[in-house]
């Protein structure tokens, strides 16, 4: 994807590095704990970095179970560098949090922040992979990193009002760059037809309104081991490495490395009648 920041500044670096970011129309769709146990699945192989954007209500620190000194917000705001923020976790992933114990102010600063990330794929250049958990909605900061990353994978729950906020937010990043790689993840659904059928019904909205279809990454079901593993903050692969869901979050890890993934999870667009929208435009 066009990296626009770069475009602007002039600072596009060549870089294997694969930058992702995974976002939300709405809080509580489970994003966080998606990114921490795929980060934990991609690090067995690869040097993986887990970057909290969630500037206000950050909690990849908590599912790491670390204390960090510095976080992003010190980054961009004190010059402190990177390195120095980042903490590496039991798990494998190392975690830039949005905060520290030593973080005074309550966002990054949007100019600062934009150098950060128009820097990030020659800084950053060692990790295989760069995973930003951003804030639910269209903060600005958020805007800054989704227009930054290679791809973003947007989480939506099996439910009207998670759908049509995901839909807003899909309107809102494809209209402000329609070259956007945008994917489409149903959480807590555990009947793939309905999670195909959520993508058939939201990419028909998309198609007919937009001009747009974003690529099915498909979905995961409701798992309480994956409750537990957030109370014991550890990853559910090592509270229940046999479960369901533990397989499904193995499968979306084989399609982010690019592997041949089993067949009831696709990463391109579907071929489907469209289906009559519930949501208008």
């Amino acid at each position: 994807m066009k990296n626009r920041i770069a475009d602007v500044l002039g600072t596009e670096k060549e870089s294997t590095t694969r930058f992702l970011a995974f976002a939300s129309g709405k809080g509580g769709v489970g994003k966080s704990v998606i990114v921490f146990n795929l980060a934990v699945m991609l690090a067995e192989r690869s040097r993986v970095l887990i970057i909290d954007a969630d500037v206000q209500m950050g909690n990849q620190h908590l599912l790491g179970n670390i204390v960090p000194e510095f976080g992003l917000i010190d980054v961009c705001n004190s010059g402190i560098d990177v390195s120095k923020a980042i903490v590496s976790t039991e798990n494998g992933p190392d975690i830039l949090a949005s905060t520290g114990s030593s973080s005074d102010a309550v966002f990054p600063e949007l100019p600062k922040m934009a150098r950060f990330l128009s820097t990030m794929r020659e800084t950053l250049r060692a990790y295989d992979f760069v995973i930003f958990d951003t804030a639910s909605g269209i903060l600005p900061h958020t805007n800054l990193v989704v227009n930054t990353v290679d791809d973003v994978v947007l989480v939506t729950l099996p439910e009207l009002t998670a759908i049509s906020n995901t839909y807003a937010l899909f309107k809102i990043l494809h209209g402000n760059n329609s070259s956007i790689n945008l994917s489409l993840l149903v959480n807590r659904e555990d009947d793939v037809e309905e999670i195909q059928y959520i993508y058939q019904k939201f990419s028909s909205m998309t198609r007919q309104f937009l001009q747009a279809v974003p690529t099915f990454c498909g979905g995961l079901g409701n798992s309480s081991d994956l409750v537990e593993s957030v109370a014991r903050q550890k990853s559910v692969q090592e509270i229940s490495s046999n479960s369901l869901i533990c397989k499904q979050l193995r499968r979306l890890t084989q399609a982010l490395r690019g592997e041949v993934a089993a067949q009831s999870f696709q990463r391109k667009p579907l071929s489907f009648m469209p289906v009559g929208a519930d949501i208008k435009e």
